[in-house]
């Protein structure tokens, strides 16, 4: 298994709902585009993913880790030389927290696990794997590190009733307004959050990072905490629906 700092391939599609709106909703879900300023050229690529804050990992597969092996793929293993650090470290938004266990071999300590099975869902994770390669043109070892960062999901996220795609489009028309005027070149990568609750309502609307432009920030709060439609909550293994975090990147495309 291999995660990246940011989203990757083996991301679960939130767009798993082939339901398609009627004529009815599909007026509904753009009842507040309008057209942007005339002459203006809006850019097309704006928001470009839905989904946990970085690559999934279900969290029965992090309570059950033992060690790298269940979080670093073969080509990374296979690097692998001499461990000289393995730290596991939780992200609370960009920022690494307090919450950090060191260990020296590539199977966890107790800490280490016991760090790993108190996580809940929507936990953001880095694993920091330090360590010695063969340099095979010098023939000597080098240190490299490898660090994963993933998301703990549920068994079954939450999925949006229209499709991923069509939420995409929602946003990105319904903000062509007040993206007439915005420099792509000035615009920086942000990050909404947003909780689907185990009811299938949209609660804690939050911007994690900022656009830079302060009117297209206010109206994508504004559009999630009122978009049209409805969630099917995530669920757990044991069948019962849970909260999930989930984010809208958005902006620049970027980390």
């Amino acid at each position: 298994m291999s995660f990246t700092s940011c989203k990757n391939s083996n991301q679960e599609d939130l767009s798993v709902n082939t339901f398609e709106p009627t004529v009815s909703e599909e007026i509904a879900m753009n009842t507040q585009a309008k057209d942007p300023t005339p002459n203006k050229k809006v850019f097309e690529s704006f928001i470009y993913d839905i989904g946990p804050r970085f690559g999934p990992i279900k969290r029965e597969t992090v309570q059950n880790a033992r060690s790298i092996d269940d979080f670093l793929n073969e080509e990374q293993l296979s690097k692998i030389e001499q461990i000289n650090s393995v730290t596991i470290q939780v992200m609370e938004g960009i920022f690494a927290s307090y919450f950090i266990e060191k260990g020296t071999s590539a199977t966890f300590t107790e800490a280490q696990l016991k760090l790993l099975q108190s996580l809940k869902y929507s936990t953001s994770l880095m694993l920091l794997v330090e360590f010695q390669e063969m340099n095979n043109h010098e023939n000597r070892l080098v240190n490299n590190y490898v660090s994963p960062y993933v998301t703990i999901v549920p068994e079954k996220q939450a999925t949006y009733l229209f499709s991923e795609d069509t939420l995409k489009d929602y946003l990105r028309v319904n903000t062509e307004e007040v993206r007439a005027d915005v420099d792509p070149e000035k615009l920086q990568a942000a990050k909404l959050y947003f909780t689907v609750t185990k009811e299938g309502a949209v609660e804690n609307v939050r911007l994690d990072r900022s656009s830079f432009y302060p009117k297209v920030d206010e109206t994508m709060i504004n559009l999630m905490q009122n978009l049209p439609g409805s969630w099917t909550p995530a669920m757990n293994i044991n069948g019962e629906f849970v909260d999930q975090e989930l984010v809208v990147s958005f902006g620049l495309i970027g980390c």
